[in-house]
């Protein structure tokens, strides 16, 4: 009965609203339309015009200025929040409240206080709570994940994880390089080395070291080495000053496993024993992959679950000071709660 009642939610529409519908909107509007039962209901953006260009383009049923006039009057099941990084806590608090449930862009949050205080609503509301970590439910890292659970490449040793490319200033977001919406490097594509950094060792690093580059202002580019005890260890880089691989390698006793060509939205796999042939796996996807997590999260709502929020109670939190003080140029760099949080939320994969 409880599966006949999971399908009949699963065949029903799930209503989105997308907060902030810039170049990420877009990419995930366009996987929205490869989602079954992904209903384009609302989009809400500061300015009226490209709010309705936006809700053209994609199919949108309406637009707004007003947030909370949107959830009221839209009534939307989710939303999706694709703004800047220091306005995350004021949406995300504001759905919660309203019990809506919510897919927030990474980081989710600047700090580990302001990341209890999301669970705290979303436990106090009963409703869902994701952040957007989209990687973690593409095919090919599930199967990755799959793998290593079945010891394919034995007991793990070592990761390299990557992801490096050069900004162009006429194509890109540029406040992610601005301490003034809290951004850096480490937050926005070296989550994704974190997160394949957890994958592989979800105990988490005994010890860490770093170094980054600068823009005077956040991280444009760090390498790390996360310890895990017995010669164990992950190397990581990530950045958007230089042109770089986003490749990882997971090496284990009985042979590697490898995802590409691009780690953040990887479409390949393979398995490479220390001896006998190599086992690769194309998955290729349409659209941009995001269907992937618009998938997931209503597959969670259909059925009910808050593994998202309740696994969320003891996120790791890492923090690198270099040398101390938070906030000030070159300091900071923050190795949010996406890596903890990227394989134990969502577990029914």
């Amino acid at each position: 009965q409880r599966q006949m009642c999971i399908r009949d939610r699963l065949m029903k529409t799930t209503k989105w609203a997308v907060v902030g519908p810039g170049f990420i909107a877009g990419r995930f509007a366009q996987g929205m339309l490869e989602a079954p039962g992904a209903e384009r209901t609302a989009v809400v953006s500061r300015s009226e015009e490209n709010g309705r260009a936006y809700a053209e383009k994609y199919g949108f049923a309406s637009s707004y200025t007003d947030f909370e006039k949107m959830l009221r009057e839209s009534k939307p099941d989710v939303v999706y929040i694709a703004t800047p990084n220091d306005t995350h806590m004021d949406y995300v608090s504001a759905a919660l409240n309203a019990g809506v449930a919510v897919l927030c862009e990474k980081p989710m949050a600047d700090n580990a206080v302001q990341t209890e205080e999301m669970i705290r609503l979303a436990e106090k509301n009963h409703t869902f709570l994701m952040e957007a970590m989209w990687t973690r439910c593409f095919p090919a890292v599930r199967q990755a994940r799959q793998w290593l659970q079945e010891g394919k490449i034995g007991q793990v040793l070592t990761v390299h994880s990557f992801h490096s490319f050069l900004a162009d200033p006429k194509d890109w977001q540029l406040w992610k390089a601005s301490l003034a919406h809290t951004g850096g490097a480490v937050r926005d594509v070296g989550v994704y080395a974190l997160g394949m950094a957890f994958l592989a060792f979800p105990q988490g690093p005994e010890k860490i070291m770093s170094c980054c580059r600068t823009n005077g202002e956040v991280d444009i580019h760090a390498d790390m080495l996360l310890q895990y005890g017995d010669g164990k260890a992950a190397f990581l880089s990530a950045g958007f000053d230089m042109e770089g691989n986003a490749t990882t390698t997971i090496f284990g006793e009985k042979g590697r496993i490898t995802l590409g060509p691009n780690l953040c939205c990887p479409s390949q796999l393979q398995f490479i024993p220390n001896q006998g042939e190599p086992e690769s796996v194309e998955l290729p996807y349409p659209a941009t992959g995001m269907q992937f997590e618009v998938l997931r999260v209503q597959e969670c709502l259909a059925q009910g679950l808050l593994e998202q929020v309740n696994n969320m109670h003891h996120p790791q939190q890492i923090f690198i000071i270099l040398p101390a003080g938070d906030h000030q140029p070159g300091m900071l760099i923050f190795l949010h709660q996406a890596a903890d949080l990227f394989l134990r939320r969502a577990e029914v994969d």
